[in-house]
């Protein structure tokens, strides 16, 4: 599924909202929760999920074309954890 269907259904789930508005609110929801991972913060989105953002630890890699190995650095990692309800829809 894609925005553009999720704006599509929010706009037949609401009919006094117009397809602009609907993706106007999709991007907003969503610039939301960018900013909420961005500062750090975890989203919980009840009977769905919780989105979080993690530092990955430095591994070892490798270059497939020269061989050549090294260590990669830190980085930040989202990470989603469905809730129970989800999993239990999922099964």
């Amino acid at each position: 599924m894609t925005r553009r269907d999720l704006a599509k259904r929010l706009g037949r789930q609401f009919p006094g909202i117009t397809g602009t508005d609907a993706r106007e609110l999709l991007d907003l929801f969503l610039d939301a929760m960018k900013a909420g991972l961005r500062s750090g913060d975890t989203v919980e989105i009840r009977d769905f999920g919780v989105l979080r953002v993690k530092k990955s630890s430095p591994r070892n890699a490798r270059n497939p074309r020269s061989g050549e190995t090294f260590t990669t650095k830190t980085k930040n990692v989202v990470r989603f954890k469905q809730s129970r309800i989800l999993k239990g829809i999922l099964k």
